[in-house]
Formats: structure tokens, C-alpha cells, sequence
């Protein structure tokens, strides 16, 4: 994968639980995720109904979003998300993008 790449996490968790997530997020993008080689962006997402987070991180290659995945830091964040919430992780590029 060469090229910008966007990771999408979606994140179902139980209502009590969301803030604690959404702050788990925000650490461990401030502390190693925004540190990592090709990171660009995260957006972070919260539904009102407090069930779900969508964690979305634009990156400027698939081979940072690995190689920042294989970081034992990286890792030990996404184990500590699974541990509170289901998440849901996937790479997608940009095929469309309209405005109005």
C-alpha cells in the first residue's frame, strides 16, 4: 500500500464505559501514535447514544500503519482499548470525496 491510507477503528463499547476509551485514545495518540513516522491526523468520534467511538488516523503510507501496530507502545494502547471495548480496525484509501 503506497499512498495516504486512512485507519478506521470502530469501537463498540458499553455506555458506561466510553469516556474511559475516548481517553485511552487521546493518551496514546498523544503520548506515541503522534510521534510515529507517517502519521498525519486522528478524528475521534463519539455516539450520542455512548456505544461506539470511531477512531479515524489518516497516515501517509499502509507501511507506517504497520510498522506503528508492530511498536510494542502502539501495541500495548490497542490491547488496553480491547480490554474495555470490541473494536473493529481496518486501512482504507480515498475513492470519492464530495462537497457541497
Amino acid at each position: 500500500m503506497s499512498g495516504p491510507v486512512t485507519f478506521v477503528n470502530v469501537i463498540d463499547v458499553n455506555p458506561g464505559k466510553q469516556q474511559e476509551v475516548i481517553d485511552l485514545l487521546i493518551e496514546g495518540t498523544e503520548k506515541v501514535i503522534s510521534k510515529r513516522p507517517g502519521f498525519i491526523s486522528v478524528t475521534l468520534l463519539a455516539s450520542l447514544e455512548k456505544n461506539r467511538v470511531i477512531n479515524i488516523a489518516r497516515w501517509e503510507s499502509g507501511a507506517a500503519v504497520k510498522a506503528t501496530q508492530a511498536d510494542p507502545a502502539a501495541a500495548d494502547y490497542a490491547a488496553r482499548t480491547a480490554s474495555l471495548a470490541q473494536a473493529t480496525p481496518g486501512l482504507y484509501t480515498l475513492v470519492g470525496e464530495l462537497t457541497g
